[in-house]
């Protein structure tokens, strides 16, 4: 009854929630005004951040909102004047100049030309396969530029050709051929050659000795496309593969070649015992195609001379090393050069007496013509020449050859230009 009388006040049992309620809404209230000091101290900072991105653009003076016309065209006169190398430097500047231009992988076998590049030794010992890093110089700039390549990794490198690089897998005698100065850029990927090796009669040591060349063709001022990869070794064989072929084929030659040069798509050689220069690729009927390149009677016997092809400046240059007879003090035999020009066209050599301000670099693996104008040590109007004596010097003044010095190639560095150029050009060294 008393219960009855005395009725409990109304609401009485909200009172707790409620109070709870409104403790909830004073912590909601403290959230929204911390949210919004926060959501005030980023708009601060967004303020801020473009505010010095803006100053920044005008204290470079604004190059990165060049109109993209603009962009492109600088980069094209970059690209002719200059090098590949100067045009990624410029793509990579700033996302707006990088999307204004063309990327430069250009799919397929279509690639932007490296231009005058040569590979250094370092001297320390490590093959670049080994380190996945290759060291690059450009005589005509005189500019070096270190390049780590990932797609080495199982790779040997045999051959730089065309401004690329060839690749042998050490396992599978797969051939690779990479844009040196492009991540991840494999432009052209071959069959193993080992079964065409064991048909000729050969094995895999030969591959140990193995070069190699890039056959292109130009397609614009600035880029090209590859046409086959010709490989070679000690002895009489030519493998040579296309793009899409399942297998190599091979050529023989019954000769002891000595020089080897690719010149507008096509295939040189000269021997020991022939006093013609061989096209040994596109084959023709007859396998090879005969220049008519008679060599004077002066030079001497054939087989006592050395052939060298080079290409410079867009010519193709042999050569020759002979010997001629000094008489005083006491008789004895000297070695000498003799540089032709050659002619394809009409078949016939072109006597040059001087080769001005550049010099050639001779090796067994490969020729070299450079400008001496950004490389001081290097003397113009000359031929370098490897030898068992170190690097010998011939002058060409006068169109006839002297030796001018003789410098032994060291086991360590630092080797003078002179010394990388030449080991350049004999690969199995480097």
């Amino acid at each position: 009854m008393e219960t009855e009388n005395n009725p409990p006040p109304p609401f009485a049992p909200a009172a707790a929630p409620i109070a709870q309620s409104a403790a909830a809404v004073a912590i909601m209230t403290t959230t929204s005004t911390a949210g919004t000091t926060s959501a005030r101290r980023r708009s601060v900072r967004s303020r801020q951040g473009r505010k010095r991105r803006r100053i920044a653009a005008e204290e470079v003076g604004g190059w990165a909102s060049l109109p993209g016309d603009i962009v492109r065209l600088v980069a094209e006169r970059v690209l002719i004047a200059g090098d590949v190398v100067d045009y990624i430097t410029l793509r990579a500047a700033c996302s707006d100049w990088r999307a204004s231009t063309d990327s430069p992988l250009l799919g397929g076998h279509h690639y932007l030309r490296p231009r005058g590049w040569v590979a250094l030794c370092d001297g320390d010992a490590v093959r670049p396969d080994d380190a996945r890093q290759v060291a690059f110089f450009k005589p005509a700039t005189g500019r070096r530029l270190g390049v780590r390549l990932r797609d080495l990794a199982g790779y040997r490198v045999v051959a730089i050709s065309s401004g690329l690089l060839v690749l042998l897998h050490k396992r599978y005698n797969t051939v690779r051929v990479l844009h040196p100065f492009f991540n991840r850029a494999i432009l052209l990927e071959l069959p193993n050659m080992a079964p065409t090796l064991r048909v000729l009669g050969t094995n895999r040591y030969s591959l140990l000795r193995m070069n190699a060349a890039v056959l292109t063709t130009p397609t614009s001022a600035t880029t090209s496309t590859i046409d086959a990869v010709v490989a070679w070794f000690p002895g009489p064989w030519f493998l040579f593969a296309k793009p899409g072929d399942a297998a190599w084929d091979a050529v023989t030659l019954d000769l002891e070649i000595q020089s080897v040069l690719a010149f507008r798509g096509r295939l040189y050689a000269t021997t020991n015992t022939s006093t013609n220069i061989l096209q040994v690729y596109p084959r023709t009927n007859k396998n090879t195609f005969a220049v008519d390149t008679p060599i004077p009677d002066a030079l001497g016997e054939p087989s006592l001379c050395r052939y060298f092809l080079v290409e410079s400046d867009g010519r193709m240059l042999l050569a020759v090393r002979h010997y001629v007879t000094i008489t005083t003090p006491t008789a004895h035999l000297r070695a000498a050069f003799k540089v032709f020009e050659v002619d394809l066209d009409r078949r016939r050599l072109e006597p040059v007496g001087g080769i001005g301000d550049r010099a050639l670099i001779l090796g067994t693996d490969r020729c070299l013509s450079v400008s001496v104008r950004d490389l001081p040590s290097i003397s113009g109007n000359s031929v370098y020449c490897f030898s068992r004596y170190g690097v010998e010097c011939f002058s060409l003044e006068g169109g006839s050859a002297d030796v001018l010095l003789f410098a032994a190639l060291g086991s360590a560095g630092p080797f003078t230009i002179a010394d990388h150029l030449v080991t350049y050009c004999n690969h199995v060294q480097w």
